[in-house]
């Protein structure tokens, strides 16, 4: 199994630095998963802390870059996907159809990326957590108990705005 972790184009030392610790990707590794890709934007990369962790987890593959033009075959190709909250983000991953944790940068003042995370949670599409509580969530994690996203119909929003204009509709 195959775990992608995305910061989109923001800078996120903190999801970054929780992912390259050992202990996460020993936790990954007790959960099946053999890979992990990481998307790092302008953070830094442990690359000492990348090379302990492929010296000390054999066959545990670990991989890295900054910032693609899209990354939407990197979310495919995952089995686990744990994103920052960026809205964008968020909902290229439930489009995707694939099991999330999303994290919310608890360092950012008037956090809005909260809100969103938590509307997401209890609408039951992804989990979501701190980077210093991320260990415990993919430890407890259950891709099962999250539920399938149904994009919304754009039909209904512009019969809505016909009807409030009092012009006809037609599909």
């Amino acid at each position: 199994m195959h775990c992608f972790v995305t910061v989109g184009t923001t800078q996120f030392d903190g999801l970054v630095k929780e992912v390259t610790r050992l202990e996460f990707m020993e936790v990954l590794l007790e959960k099946g998963y053999r890979s992990l890709c990481i998307q790092a934007g302008s953070s830094e990369v442990g690359e000492v802390m990348l090379t302990k962790a492929k010296s000390k987890l054999p066959g545990f593959q670990v991989s890295w870059f900054s910032y693609k033009p899209n990354i939407l075959a990197d979310i495919n190709a995952a089995d686990l996907v744990i994103s920052h909250a960026g809205a964008g983000s968020c909902l290229e991953i439930m489009h995707a159809n694939k099991p999330c944790i999303v994290v919310v940068n608890d360092k950012l003042m008037g956090n809005h990326q909260v809100e969103l995370a938590e509307k997401l949670s209890s609408l039951g599409h992804t989990e979501y957590t701190t980077p210093s509580h991320l260990i415990e969530t993919v430890q407890s994690f259950r891709s099962e108990n999250l539920l399938p996203y149904e994009p919304g119909d754009p039909k209904r929003l512009s019969k809505h705005l016909h009807q409030l204009m009092g012009l006809l509709y037609s599909d």
